[in-house]
């Protein structure tokens, strides 16, 4: 079978990562503007903890001295990182204390929330704002993270909030020396600080297409549409809940690496019997899909 390459257009960067609009509420999604505004330099950033605890205290020192160097003001809530109170001494506080600060985060002055680390927990916090039923302002703030941050993505998404699906602040290229960490040494933290403050609104990428399209007239399809991107197991995690993703004309994006294929696929089939597919535009793989052969496992 002949490859092409299939190339997605994402006019309005941060609109068609995670529209602001509803996840009910799919028609023309990807005509809509986003509602949130652009930072201008001395304005706060929040960062949040809802999952994973920092590594260090030179780690929380050197996101702290990123964001003042691009211009902003970092805000971490004081008590907001207290692991002994966590289970497992993982999470960055307990499941309580972690949503009342995300409350807080919410409720505060800054128009952008970027996750210090993901991991686990987010899911977690949802339930508590759900037990407490937990209303947001009206006014949307930008939420930024990736991997277990995606629960937030998809609660933004329901709130009818822009979300950008991108590095979290803890990892990345400007912080790999001083973390002592290879996780997400690649991820180039500026780049995000440049959509934040409006200087980089459009992004262009092409993607090996891996089920032939039946246009034939040429090897480049364009494609207009919004994407919905987040963590595979998160996804599903949500599946028959307040939160849960739909596709519906949209593309579908997993972030997540290389797979077995016989899981790959039965995850996938899950995502269809929940139809988290139906009518979406395509589905998009972060890399490569399926790796290795079978196993006993």
């Amino acid at each position: 079978m002949q490859k092409q390459i299939l190339m997605i257009i994402m006019s309005l960067f941060l609109w068609a990562i995670n529209p602001v609009w509803s996840m009910d509420d799919c028609e023309d999604s990807q005509n809509k503007t986003p509602t949130w505004k652009f930072l201008n330099k001395g304005e706060p950033i929040e960062i949040i903890a809802p999952g994973a605890n920092a590594l260090s205290v030179e780690q929380v020192k050197a996101v702290q001295e990123l964001v003042s160097k691009h211009g902003f003001v970092p805000i971490l809530r004081e008590g907001a990182l207290q692991p002994r109170n966590s289970f497992y001494g993982y999470y960055a506080n307990s499941d309580r204390e972690r949503a009342e600060y995300f409350k807080k985060a919410v409720l505060g002055e800054s128009n952008v929330l970027w996750a210090l680390r993901g991991g686990f927990g987010s899911t977690e916090v949802l339930d508590v704002l759900e037990n407490d039923s937990f209303t947001p302002p009206k006014q949307p703030k930008m939420i930024v993270g990736f991997g277990d941050i995606t629960a937030f993505h998809l609660q933004a998404a329901k709130w009818r909030w822009p979300s950008l699906h991108g590095p979290v602040l803890g990892f990345g290229r400007e912080l790999s020396s001083v973390i002592n960490s290879e996780v997400n040494y690649c991820a180039d933290l500026s780049s995000v600080f440049e959509i934040l403050k409006g200087k980089k609104t459009s992004l262009e990428y092409h993607f090996l297409d891996i089920i032939h399209h039946p246009n034939e007239e040429g090897p480049l399809l364009e494609i207009h549409g919004s994407v919905l991107v987040g963590n595979l197991s998160i996804i599903e995690n949500h599946n028959g809940t307040a939160t849960a993703l739909n596709g519906k004309n949209r593309f579908v994006f997993l972030e997540d690496i290389a797979d077995d294929g016989k899981r790959l696929y039965r995850r996938l089939v899950g995502l269809k019997r929940a139809h988290v597919f139906d009518e979406a535009k395509g589905i998009i793989f972060g890399d490569i899909p399926i790796r290795g052969n079978e196993t006993s496992e």
